[in-house]
C-alpha cells in the first residue's frame, strides 16, 4: 500500500534589517503553519508533523538563504522515520517541539496565565540557548541557558503587549507581567526576527514553535 507522510517546515527568522513588505508577515505565516496541524480543512492530520527551524540559522539570519539546512534535514529525517515506524507500531511517537494549545488566566490573579501544550510535546520543558555559530550541528546546537526563559509577551484588553516573566512549571509555562492587570493574549517569539538567548525546548532538545494565543479562564 502506498502512503505518504506530511511535514511542514517552519520559516527561518529573517534579520530585522530585512524590511521588505513580504517579510513583515512572517509571524502570521508561522502561526498559520502551526494552525494547519489541527485544521479541519486538512483531509487528515495523521502522519502530519511540523519541523521548526527558528534556531537553526547558525548566526546567518541576515541572508535570504541562511545556513543550517543540515540541522533542519536531520530533524525532518527523524520525524519521517518515526512516521514510517508508526505504521508498524502504534507506540511510535513522532518527535516534536512544544506546541502551544491553550492559554488561561488564573482565577486568583488575572495578571498571571498558564500556557499548556499538545499532549506529548511538553515533556521535560527546559530553557536552552541556541548555538549560533557556523560549526553548529544537530548534536551540539543547544546548551543549558544561564538566563531565565525569555521570548514571552502578554497583552491586556487594550491589545498592547509587554515582556512577560516566564517560568516552567511541570509541562506548562507560567507567564506574568506587572503592567497587565488582566491577560487577554499570550505570544512567544512573535516577531519578524525573533531571537533569544534562552528559548523553550523539551526533553528531546526540540524548540517550541512561536505562537499567539487568546486567553480563557482556568
Amino acid at each position: 500500500m502506498r502512503y505518504s507522510e506530511k511535514m511542514i517546515c517552519r520559516s527561518y527568522a529573517y534579520s530585522s534589517h530585512d524590511t521588505r513588505v513580504g517579510t513583515l508577515y512572517a509571524p502570521i505565516v508561522r502561526q498559520a503553519q502551526l494552525d494547519v496541524l489541527d485544521s479541519a480543512a486538512v483531509n487528515t492530520t495523521e502522519h502530519l508533523a511540523m519541523t521548526v527551524s527558528i534556531d537553526t540559522d547558525k548566526g546567518t539570519s541576515k541572508v535570504i538563504h541562511p545556513l543550517g539546512k543540515d540541522i533542519l534535514a536531520a530533524r525532518m529525517a527523524t520525524q519521517w522515520l518515526a512516521m514510517t515506524d508508526s505504521r508498524e507500531s502504534s507506540e511510535s511517537t513522532v518527535p516534536s517541539g512544544p506546541l502551544a494549545r491553550r492559554a488561561s488566566a488564573m482565577e486568583e490573579d488575572a495578571s498571571t496565565g498558564t500556557v499548556t501544550f499538545a499532549e506529548g510535546t511538553a515533556k521535560g520543558l527546559r530553557a536552552m540557548t541556541p548555538n549560533y555559530i557556523t560549526k553548529a550541528t544537530a548534536t551540539n546546537l543547544v546548551k543549558s541557558a544561564s538566563n531565565p526563559l525569555q521570548g514571552f509577551e502578554v497583552a491586556g484588553q487594550d491589545g498592547v503587549f509587554y515582556t512577560a516573566d516566564a517560568s516552567i512549571q511541570g509541562n506548562t509555562v507560567i507567564v506574568h507581567s506587572d503592567k497587565v492587570t488582566k491577560i487577554s493574549q499570550v505570544c512567544y517569539l512573535w516577531g519578524l526576527a525573533p531571537n533569544s538567548s534562552s528559548m523553550l525546548y523539551n526533553s528531546v532538545n526540540l524548540p517550541a514553535s512561536p505562537f499567539l494565543l487568546g486567553v480563557g479562564k482556568e
